[in-house]
C-alpha cells in the first residue's frame, strides 16, 4: 500500500511539472503570436492584447511615441484576476493564476526587448507598398496559428489564459449563455471597435480571418486530439485483452454479460473508454489477440470520471443547488 501511495504521489508531481510546462510553452506561443504579427501590424482579433493594440494605435494617433500595449495587457489581466476572485472564487483562480502571470510575463520580454523584430520586420510595409496587404494577411494568418496552438498546448497543461475567458466564465453562471457564445461576442465586439476606430476594413477582415485560424487551431490541436472512443469487444481471450488495457493503457475496463442472439451461447462483451490516440495500437493488439474478435468503436465528445476529466460542472451544479437550498433554509 505505502508503495502504490509513493508511487501514484510520484506520478502526480510528474504530472503536474509537465503540465506547467506545457502552460509556459502555451503562453510563449500565445505571446510570440501577438508580439511578432498583431502588434505590429495593428490586427485585432479578440483578446486582452487586442484592447492594447486598439489603445497603442489610438495614441499613437494623437501624435505620442509612448509604447504601452503590455501595460494595458497586465492591466487586463490583473483586473481579471480581481474579478474572478470576487465573482467564481479562489479555486478558479488559482487554476487561471499561473497563465495569467507567464503571459503577460512573455509579452513584455518579446516586445521591449524586441525579440521579435526579426520577424515583424518583414511583415510591415512601407504606405503604398504593393504587397503590403498581401503581407498583413500572411501576418494574420500566423497570428491566429501561434495564437491557437499557444491556447490548445495552454488547454493541455489543464490550464487556461484567462483573460476575458473568465467574463464568459461568469456569464454561464449566471444565465444561459454558453461560454462559446459570449467569447465569441465579445472578440466579435473587438473586431468591431478596432475596424471602426482604424477605419480599416480591410485590415478588420484579416483581424475576424485570424480569429478564425485560431479557432480551428485549438479545434484540430485539442479537441480533435481530446476526443474519445468507447470499444465494446466480444472476444473468447477477453481476459487477455483486459489484463494489456489494464497494465498497459492503465484504463478500467467493464465486463457485460450477453447472450449470442443467433447462437444463444452466453458471451462477454468487454468495453473500454480511451483516448483516440491510443486507437491504433490497441486495435492491433486486438488483432494480435483474437483474429475472430468482433469489436465495435464509438466515438465519444466527452468522457468524465476516474481517469478522465472530472466532473467540474456538476459539482459547480451540485455547490450551486446546496447554496440555494442553505437560502431557502434561511429563509
Amino acid at each position: 500500500m505505502e508503495t502504490a501511495k509513493k508511487k501514484w504521489n510520484k506520478q502526480k508531481v510528474l504530472k503536474t511539472i509537465s503540465n506547467y510546462l506545457l502552460i509556459t510553452l502555451g503562453c510563449f506561443l500565445l505571446a510570440f503570436g501577438d508580439v511578432a504579427f498583431l502588434v505590429p501590424l495593428n490586427l485585432v482579433t479578440g483578446g486582452v492584447a487586442s484592447v492594447g493594440v486598439i489603445v497603442q494605435w489610438l495614441i499613437a494617433q494623437s501624435g505620442s511615441t509612448l509604447q504601452i500595449v503590455d501595460i494595458v495587457t497586465w492591466a487586463l489581466q490583473v483586473i481579471l484576476l480581481i474579478v474572478s476572485f470576487i465573482f467564481l472564487g479562489k479555486k478558479f483562480t488559482l487554476h487561471t493564476l499561473f497563465a495569467s502571470i507567464v503571459y503577460p510575463l512573455f509579452f513584455t520580454l518579446l516586445y521591449r526587448f524586441h525579440l521579435c523584430d526579426f520577424v515583424s520586420k518583414q511583415l510591415v510595409s512601407v504606405p503604398g507598398e504593393p504587397d503590403a496587404l498581401a503581407k498583413t494577411l500572411l501576418a494574420g494568418i500566423f497570428a491566429g496559428a501561434f495564437v491557437g496552438g499557444g491556447v490548445a498546448v495552454t488547454y493541455f497543461g489543464d490550464g487556461s489564459t484567462g483573460g476575458f475567458d473568465v467574463i464568459s466564465v461568469i456569464i454561464a453562471r449566471h444565465s444561459s449563455i454558453k461560454e462559446a457564445l459570449s467569447a465569441f461576442f465579445i472578440d466579435g465586439s473587438l473586431i468591431v471597435i478596432g475596424m471602426f476606430c482604424m477605419k480599416d476594413i480591410p485590415v478588420g477582415l484579416i483581424g475576424i480571418l485570424s480569429a478564425l485560424v485560431c479557432a480551428l487551431m485549438v479545434q484540430y490541436c485539442y479537441v480533435n486530439a481530446n476526443s474519445y472512443i468507447i470499444a465494446d469487444i466480444v472476444s473468447k481471450n477477453y481476459e487477455e485483452i483486459m489484463d494489456y488495457v489494464h497494465k498497459h493503457m492503465e484504463h478500467a475496463t467493464t465486463v457485460i454479460d450477453a447472450t449470442g442472439g443467433y447462437t444463444g451461447s452466453d458471451r462477454k462483451i468487454l468495453r473500454v473508454a480511451f483516448n483516440k490516440r491510443e486507437l491504433y495500437d490497441f486495435r492491433n493488439f486486438i488483432g494480435q489477440a483474437d483474429p475472430e474478435a468482433f469489436v465495435t468503436f464509438t466515438q465519444a465528445s466527452m468522457i468524465n470520471g476516474e481517469g478522465f476529466d472530472p466532473l467540474v460542472r456538476k459539482a459547480r451544479v451540485i455547490e450551486s443547488q446546496k447554496e440555494n437550498n442553505k437560502v431557502e433554509d434561511g429563509k
